[in-house]
């Protein structure tokens, strides 16, 4: 029984080594790079590169949002941050309603100053079926807004 204090020393060291390690978004300007797939299209989408700021604003209620351009018609909901050891993991629903009428879930994984995630966006255009939109992210801060 003499090694318990030890066990419970190393324990308490490495969880404090890990939390040291897990890091907040940064605010600041983020360049984000999107690329959308739709299954059962046979054209790709091309990628497309958007810069957005980060600001305190964004992560307070009610506007809490994922770091991720989207048409202003959208809206989040249950956005939730969770710390773990080595990164903060954020996860979201969404919903668009007018032209763009989308319901959609996502998360993302970001380490200090970059990120990437996913998305699966459910979409319906007026006089069309609804089809899926795979929706994968990358996000690299790129300076100060």
């Amino acid at each position: 029984m003499k090694s318990f204090p030890r066990y419970k020393v190393l324990s308490i060291t490495l969880f404090l080594v890990f939390s040291a390690n897990a890091q907040e978004m940064q605010n600041g300007k983020w360049e984000v790079t999107t690329i959308a797939t739709i299954p059962k299209m046979l054209t790709q989408i091309p990628a497309h590169k958007d810069i957005i700021c980060i600001n305190n604003k964004n992560h307070t209620e009610p506007s809490k949002k994922p770091p991720i351009a989207v048409h202003e018609s959208c809206q989040f909901h249950d956005y939730r941050v969770i710390n773990n050891y080595a990164s903060n993991y954020a996860s979201w629903k969404m919903q668009c309603e007018g032209e763009l009428n989308m319901t959609g879930t996502g998360s993302i994984t970001f380490h200090g100053d970059n990120y990437s995630g996913y998305a699966l966006i459910i979409m319906k255009l007026r006089d069309s079926e609804y089809m899926e939109i795979d929706h994968t992210y990358s996000g690299k801060r790129i300076g100060d807004c």
